[in-house]
């Protein structure tokens, strides 16, 4: 038997021989509203920290694919080399390499968030090694890059050397070429990690995943 009594709720439990009462103490109104606010603040801390993990993602440094692109020979290659965010970057280095006797390097230009004044850049290339490596530092105050969107830190031009040029696009990592391969740094000289996609030049179109 169920015992009713004001401001209670009554659970009966058995006990060998007969029922005894047990009672247990509703929740308050003030309970409530503590739950309430806990419930809050444990989804705006996760809301928070979901947020904060995909701002603090490594970049991802990405070559175009130019595939089904059926050129002569003599015909201008444009591809760009984007990071999708840049977090407190001073200097960066990037090492392309691409397939010689197909192409051969012409010029770059500098994305717009790293021209102006202050700016340091070297490069070095070889057409007949099939690679191209550039280097940006900026100095004298000015400040480091950041950024959450996708932004372009050169763009590389080459001249067809043959009818219908096939070339890899490939970053090379640090990982790969220590001394030389590709680099993001801090304002103190501190690698900074990423993630890389290479791109391609062809005549066939790229297989879909």
């Amino acid at each position: 038997m169920v015992r009713h009594t004001k401001n209670f709720v009554g659970v009966a439990k058995s006990n060998e021989s007969n029922w005894t009462p047990v009672f247990r103490r509703g929740f308050s109104t003030r309970t409530k509203a503590v739950l309430l606010s806990c419930t809050i603040v444990i989804s705006v801390l996760l809301l928070f920290f979901v947020f904060h993990a995909h701002a603090a993602s490594p970049p991802n440094l990405a070559m175009p694919d130019l595939s089904g692109q059926c050129l002569s020979k003599g015909a201008t290659v444009t591809a760009a080399l984007t990071a999708s965010n840049l977090t407190n970057t001073q200097s960066w280095q990037a090492n392309i390499t691409f397939t010689s006797g197909q192409i051969a390097s012409m010029s770059y230009t500098l994305g717009n968030s790293f021209t102006g004044q202050n700016i340091f850049t070297a490069i070095n290339n070889s057409t007949s090694g099939g690679w191209f490596l550039i280097s940006w530092t900026a100095y004298n105050g000015r400040g480091p890059v950041t950024t959450t969107s996708q932004v372009t830190l050169v763009i590389l031009r080459w001249k067809t050397l043959v009818y219908h040029a096939t070339s890899s696009f490939h970053i090379v990592t640090s990982s790969e070429n220590p001394p030389f391969g590709t680099m993001l740094l801090d304002p103190a000289v501190n690698s900074q990690s990423y993630t890389t996609t290479d791109g391609a030049l062809s005549c066939q179109l790229a297989p879909r995943p």
